[in-house]
């Protein structure tokens, strides 16, 4: 046990670590919510929105069903709407609160073995994670990280006393993040494992919890069919990992705001490491004892990592946001390191530090701005009905566009229009990677001033790669605002008579 020298230095650093937690949420809270204030949405976003805009029970289930996401925070997206709005902010609004209570869970869920300062950590950490890019907010994972975080807490406490309470609260828990986002199966069968590994027979008697299961995976049979189009290697968008991509994926898993952090971490540890060993070896503090439930979830976290990156190795269907769901438990292995070294406040106070100082680097706010506004067309919407066009075509020059349902792209590329109440008719294009999606414009356009939204990735297997935009070129009539450059953006073309 730390003796009573260790103790006051803790309690004399307490104040520190809450002022220094209280003045980084604020500074970052402020960014966010600006950044919220002043970045367009971007397309996933956007997509968020033609779903939530469903009129009603029936047209939402048709639009979550097209989609290759988990339902439940489509669900609530739309309820949200149909409360707050279609703005902007308002479609960000949950995401924002999200990230705040995932930072908040570790103050109020006390967990045996963690002492103040380590859950004031764990919740900076969590906090401090997002960065200020807000890209995410108007998507499920701010959500999916704030239920994960709260499945982190609900698995230690069952590891502790497995009772089929308990049992019953994180299978629920577990279950609704897989209704978020499908990734985390992958965590809450690590943690399932270890659990009946660890505790055999008092886990099998809990096991009328599992029932709380059953709507999920009733949830996922019905949404099968249309998964495995999506899994189809060929309309895959993402390439399989190599070791370049998974070195990517453990830092954006340690934290996304930026690639410095890492580097920055292991260092801190590393010092507090060699300060620790010096001070036992003189006999002078003593780390605290290991709590082998909080050493079970991190072990997790790391096994679902590993899961999640070895079906990238396998499928080309990996992104870097599907890390989400073991992002809380990771962190909470790096406290858990700290926790057991003799200078144990000193390294908390070190991640604090770390994980709240990286958001707020002035060059954020730029990056924020820039990072996903080029993939994304309500600048173009607005740039259009500006300019008074009397139709519009909409390009998704995208793999997956094909197979999308004709009418969900159609009401996808009317969101702002029809948003701004403009009820200009918006024409869905989804060409394949073999067409000339200039030459279907030009083909497709017309009335006295038709005009183009066209949203193209030139570093994937599109249109656009072999066909680049050159609406101008074939035809003068035509003119084309870009947002993005060359390789990734969108287009706002009109034509004049």
């Amino acid at each position: 046990m730390a003796d009573g020298a260790t103790g006051e230095r803790r309690i004399g650093l307490r104040p520190v670590m809450i002022a220094l937690a209280c003045l980084a949420v604020a500074a970052i809270g402020i960014e966010r919510v600006w950044l919220a204030l002043a970045q367009p949405l971007w397309f996933d976003e956007t997509w968020t929105v033609a779903v939530a805009a469903a009129p009603d029970g029936r047209a939402l289930l048709h639009e979550i069903y097209n989609d290759a996401n988990a339902p439940l925070y489509y669900v609530l997206a739309w309820a949200w709407r149909l409360i707050a709005g279609p703005s902007d902010i308002a479609l960000r609004t949950p995401g924002l609160i999200a990230v705040f209570v995932a930072g908040a869970i570790p103050l109020l869920a006390r967990l045996k073995g963690l002492s103040l300062e380590a859950r004031l950590a764990w919740g900076a950490m969590i906090f401090g994670w997002w960065g200020v890019d807000i890209f995410l907010n108007g998507r499920c994972y701010s959500l999916l990280m704030a239920v994960s975080v709260l499945q982190c807490v609900a698995f230690a406490r069952l590891l502790r006393s497995p009772t089929t309470g308990r049992a019953w609260v994180w299978c629920a828990v577990g279950a609704c993040a897989v209704l978020i986002q499908y990734y985390a199966i992958v965590g809450v069968a690590t943690q399932g494992l270890i659990y009946l590994a660890a505790r055999r027979g008092q886990a099998v008697r809990t096991w009328p919890a599992l029932l709380a299961f059953v709507p999920m995976f009733a949830w996922m049979a019905y949404h099968a069919p249309r998964l495995r189009a999506f899994s189809d290697t060929a309309v895959a968008w993402h390439p399989l990992v190599d070791p370049a991509r998974a070195a990517s994926f453990a830092t954006f898993t340690l934290n996304p705001s930026s690639p410095l952090v890492p580097v920055a971490v292991v260092l801190a540890l590393a010092a507090i490491l060699l300060v620790s060993r010096r001070d036992a070896a003189a006999g002078r503090d003593e780390p605290e004892e290991p709590v082998p439930e909080l050493w079970l979830t991190a072990l997790a976290a790391l096994l679902a990592f590993a899961l999640i990156l070895l079906s990238g190795v396998l499928r080309p269907t990996l992104t870097n946001r599907y890390f989400v769901p073991v992002a809380p438990g990771v962190l909470l292995g790096l406290v858990l390191f700290a926790r057991h070294q003799a200078r144990a406040h000193l390294a908390y106070l070190a991640l604090m530090a770390i994980y709240l100082a990286a958001p707020l680097r002035p060059d954020n706010f730029a990056d924020g701005l820039r990072s996903r506004s080029q993939y994304g067309y309500e600048q173009a919407s607005a740039t259009l009905m500006a300019h008074k066009v009397t139709s519009v075509i909409y390009v998704w020059d995208h793999e997956l566009a094909p197979i999308m349902d004709p009418g969900s792209l159609q009401r996808v590329g009317a969101v702002f229009f029809r948003r701004a109440g403009d009820m200009t008719p918006v024409t869905a294009l989804a060409p394949r990677p073999t067409d000339d999606v200039n030459r279907l414009i030009l083909a497709q356009a017309s009335g006295p001033r038709p005009g183009v939204i066209w949203l193209y990735n030139r570093d994937g297997r599109t249109s656009a790669r072999a066909h680049p935009p050159r609406l101008p070129q074939i035809d003068p009539r035509w003119t084309c605002e870009r947002i993005g450059d060359d390789r990734v953006g969108n287009l706002a073309c009109y034509r004049t008579p």
